[in-house]
């Protein structure tokens, strides 16, 4: 059973990524960066890297703008700046190691500021002729299409060029960060949905969330496929 390692800035809200990882079959381990200090941290990235077969960035609050040169939008929230660094420094170290990353929401965003990316502090505000409501409406997610590159590996694991998802985040990957690949976006808007390296075995990074679709009978089918997907390349 491969351990697949999830960040978390203190262990709560995790529940639905960590019953979406034992339902694929793997082990879930949880880092939560107000568990230590940042600088303990840091010195046992190693040993984190050593307990996992794969790494899971869940969704969560907005990652500190300063790290990608930007100065802070009035609408930025939830920023940690201990769990920041801990997410950054997991992620680079597992792409050198060539460990299977999955990137949910904030996930995905923290992939492309990791790799010198950017992104958009506030859609609604920041996003030239946006349209379309990426966020959560009386606590409920929104929905739209999205459109994923042939050739992809959000193609190969989905099985089509086109597919409904849940949204729900303020913020977007802009630039999305050196030798990342965007592979899908919004249909509507062309918001960043998807990026990936072709050049690893598994890393992927989503802006929507699967591990809230497979509670949608109508969503199920791809958030589980995803899932698949990565518990099997952690344990290959």
């Amino acid at each position: 059973m491969p351990v697949i390692g999830i960040t978390s800035k203190d262990r709560t809200g995790m529940t639905n990524y960590i019953n979406a990882i034992q339902e694929f079959g793997g082990e879930p381990l949880v880092f939560a960066s107000l568990d230590r200090s940042v600088r303990a941290h840091h010195a046992a990235i190693p040993e984190y890297l050593d307990q996992i077969d794969g790494l899971l960035l869940p969704g969560g609050g907005d990652i500190n703008p300063c790290l990608y040169f930007q100065e802070r939008h009035r609408n930025v929230r939830g920023v940690s700046r201990s769990r920041d660094a801990l997410e950054i420094w997991l992620f680079q170290n597992a792409l050198e190691a060539n460990l299977p990353v999955l990137g949910i929401c904030r996930g995905i965003q923290i992939m492309s500021v990791a790799m010198r990316g950017s992104l958009y502090q506030d859609i609604a505000d920041t996003v030239p002729r946006d349209t379309l409501c990426h966020t959560r409406v009386d606590g409920t997610d929104s929905r739209h299409d999205i459109e994923i590159d042939d050739g992809s590996l959000l193609r190969h694991i989905v099985g089509s060029r086109g597919a409904e998802v849940n949204s729900a985040h303020h913020q977007a990957v802009d630039a999305g960060g050196e030798g990342l690949v965007v592979t899908a976006r919004s249909t509507e808007d062309g918001i960043i949905e998807a990026i990936e390296r072709p050049d690893k075995r598994f890393m992927l990074g989503v802006q929507y969330h699967p591990e809230r679709m497979l509670k949608a009978r109508e969503l199920r089918e791809h958030g589980a496929k995803l899932f698949t997907a990565f518990i099997e390349a952690a344990a290959s």
